[in-house]
């Protein structure tokens, strides 16, 4: 006997983002209120159901990838046809819906913190800049179809070099994800994700890869198809630039980094916005919350490229994030391993250690031989003694504090001494 549930089920399945009223007349318009809405509750409790939006924007949708891959099964010829619809982003309302879980958007916070205290905004951003411009470049490009390998890729990038017996076209799709990241990096301070924002991004994205190049960094004006898919975008222009101005007003009001960057990677390539190149600049456009945040950004190096599509044709077919979100935080996860330890790396090296090398040489030498710790009042007469100018004693002083904090048999041979020279130092953790 099928589960009293099911018709509810089966209703929401194939009207995804469906409110309590209209579940209710399709499915027990005899019913009272009060009960459909209890049922709906229950299964929301039970992690059958996903709820998004608040009062009458209040929707529902299947929970979890299953569904989405349940219904990829169907060769998409056979599939229902689907239009874009308005309710699924009317329905999100920044700050009470979110697309990834309280315990999803903990975790990823904890994995994006890189190694170390705080450092000054966007330092974090330039010191990665180099290994991001040719992982991101690559994982997005070869997310398009691209042949290059990462060698080729970082050649290309580096050295300017392209790879023997490939299109061209390739080369230009890799430098011009070059030309994007380096433009997030060097304005990370002034990007907002307003149209202009997004507008720069993709024309550097699609620099010389439209067959128009006025419709770089422009909203189109004709329709587009979806490869492999039953989805049908907008065709209208003038609805489509009100939906683009909520998505990007909606995108603004996001305070989490996490929820900002995937709510890009789901609502850019949905609307499909531009004529071609949006899956690029969602994936470019992710890493901007990220990155003003001093979070280890999304390189895509490891994300399963069938499963970034099929979790988009979820989107585009069901308006199920589920089985996208799950490709989301694995692939964040993987990411941030690589990114995080890269900020334990000096950028600068603090200029006692260069300047004043022998002076703090004999600093760290004498505190471990002779005063069998750091003392501040004899480092700073010998800094005195030694003639360091007055602006540079301070900072000198500590970096002689920090060197002898920091000493361990493994690399006490940086002030030429020896394991047991360690004995009796009183290392005082400040």
């Amino acid at each position: 006997m099928p589960s009293p549930d099911q018709p509810i089920l089966d209703y929401i399945a194939g009207h995804p983002g469906a409110g309590r009223a209209a579940i209710r007349r399709a499915v027990a318009p005899e019913d009272d209120p009060s009960t459909v809405w209890r049922t709906l509750r229950r299964l929301v409790d039970e992690g059958r159901l996903e709820v998004s939006g608040k009062g009458r924007a209040t929707g529902y949708t299947i929970a979890g990838s299953a569904v989405v891959r349940a219904h990829l099964n169907t060769p998409y010829n056979r599939r229902p046809p689907v239009t874009y619809r308005k309710e699924f982003l009317d329905a999100y309302v920044p700050g009470k819906t979110y697309y990834l879980p309280t315990a999803d958007r903990e975790r990823l916070l904890e994995a994006g913190r890189p190694a170390g205290g705080p450092i000054a905004a966007g330092t974090y951003a330039r010191r990665i800049l180099e290994q991001l411009l040719v992982d991101l470049s690559w994982a997005s490009s070869r997310m398009e179809g691209n042949t290059y390998d990462i060698l080729q890729t970082e050649r290309l990038i580096r050295f300017g070099e392209e790879a023997a017996g490939k299109d061209r076209k390739e080369a230009l799709m890799i430098l011009n994800h070059k030309e994007a990241i380096q433009y997030v990096v060097d304005n990370l301070d002034d990007i907002t994700l307003r149209r202009a924002d997004l507008f720069a991004i993709h024309a550097l994205l699609s620099d010389g890869l439209l067959g128009d190049p006025g419709m770089a960094g422009r909203l189109r004006a004709g329709a587009v198809g979806i490869s492999h898919s039953s989805y049908k975008p907008l065709d209208d222009a003038v609805t489509l630039a009100e939906e683009f101005d909520i998505l990007i007003a909606k995108a603004a009001e996001i305070t989490d980094p996490f929820e900002q960057s995937f709510f890009l990677l789901v609502h850019i390539p949905y609307l499909q916005a531009f004529i071609d190149i949006n899956k690029r600049t969602s994936r470019v456009a992710s890493n901007v919350p990220l990155l003003k945040a001093d979070l280890a950004p999304m390189s895509f190096l490891t994300m399963d490229d069938a499963n970034y599509i099929d979790g988009l044709i979820g989107i585009y077919e069901l308006n199920n994030v589920a089985l996208l979100r799950e490709v989301y935080i694995e692939s964040y996860l993987a990411s941030a391993e690589k990114y995080r330890v890269l900020r334990a790396e000096v950028e600068t090296p603090e200029k006692a250690a260069l300047a004043y090398r022998e002076f703090v040489r004999e600093a760290v030498r004498r505190c471990v031989l002779e005063f069998k710790a750091f003392r501040k009042d004899q480092v700073l007469a010998m800094a005195t003694e030694a003639g360091i100018p007055e602006d540079d004693l301070d900072a000198v002083v500590a970096y002689v504090g920090q060197q002898v904090r920091g000493l361990h048999e493994g690399n006490v041979i940086r002030y030429r001494l020896r394991p047991a020279d360690l004995e009796g130092l009183v290392q005082e953790r400040a």
